[in-house]
This record gives C-alpha cells, sequence and structure tokens, in this order.
C-alpha cells in the first residue's frame, strides 16, 4: 500500500473519517532529521507488508497543525491510530518497537473482519480433534501419510530396486 503524505489536519480528518475502524499510523518526521531518514525504509517496508493498516507520513516543518495536535515533540514520533482514537505511540527510531506496535494492531484489527472463522486446508479432516495413534509407529506413520508422499515413496523404492538389480 502507498504512503499518504498529511499536509493539513483537514486532510488528516477526511482520511481518518473514512477509516473508523481501520488502523492507521502517522510517521511524524523532519528533513533534518537523521534518525528520521534512518527508519523511514523500515516504514515504506512495512506499508507493503501491511495492506489493511493506512501508513501516513507528515513533516512537522509543513504541517504544525497536525503535530500540535498529537503534542509531537520528538522526531520520529509515530503515533498509531484505530479510527479516530489515538492508541499507542513510539518515540525514536526503534525498529523492533515499530514492528512490534504495528503488529499488535494490524492483528487486533484485522481479528474483526468478515473472516474471523477458523479455515480448514484441502483434504483434512473437518474435526478439530486429534486423530488416534496405533500402537505400531510404523504401520501408524503409514497410514497417516500424505498419499502423494506415498506414490514418490513407492517410486523412490523401485528406482532403487531397479538400479541395483539392473
Amino acid at each position: 500500500m502507498s504512503i499518504t503524505h498529511i499536509e493539513s489536519l483537514s486532510q488528516l480528518n477526511v482520511i481518518l473519517s473514512k477509516s473508523k475502524d481501520k488502523v492507521s499510523v502517522i510517521d511524524f518526521h523532519a528533513t533534518w532529521c537523521g534518525p528520521c531518514h534512518m527508519i523511514a525504509p523500515v516504514f515504506e517496508a512495512l506499508s507493503k507488508q501491511y495492506p489493511n493498516v493506512n501508513f501516513l507520513k507528515c513533516d512537522v516543518d509543513k504541517a504544525k497543525d497536525v503535530a500540535s495536535q498529537y503534542s509531537v515533540s520528538a522526531m520520529p514520533t509515530f503515533i498509531f491510530l484505530k479510527g479516530s482514537t489515538q492508541v499507542d505511540q513510539i518515540r525514536g527510531a526503534d525498529r523492533n518497537a515499530l514492528q512490534s506496535t504495528l503488529q499488535k494492531w494490524a492483528s487486533a484489527s484485522s481479528s474483526t473482519s468478515a473472516f474471523a472463522g477458523k479455515g480448514h486446508t484441502l483434504g483434512s479432516s473437518s474435526s478439530s480433534a486429534p486423530q488416534p495413534r496405533a500402537a505400531d509407529g510404523a504401520a501408524s506413520t503409514w497410514s497417516n501419510m500424505d498419499p502423494n508422499l506415498k506414490i514418490f515413496l513407492g517410486l523412490l523404492g523401485a528406482y532403487f530396486v531397479f538400479w541395483v538389480l539392473g
């Protein structure tokens, strides 16, 4: 997902009003800030990793009204919002804190999605109960093995037999 550059409080309010249940993260930065330049590629990479999150950047010198709205006094500062409500904040260019906080809030918002149910893989049992195991380990392993793997092992065994006998 692309990063939106915020230039005014009214622009930010329009974006947030369209994202009532969505997580947004604002990167407050300045052109003269070294740590801001250092963390910028990380922020951009995370924006591609989390497409369900709004990634916003705000230059504190160009949009002073936005910076003062969130009482930003150090750069970089990352403000996390759920709708228009601030839910978290990180001060400084801490890559690990940014990643873990983003993961925390992105997973919290995705758990309320329309597909919150438990999924199943093709070929799997619809029951979540564990399958009973036979007393004989080899027979149990063979009977629970994927059919494609059984075919592969059979062909591998046949190749080996023909190679040794031939």
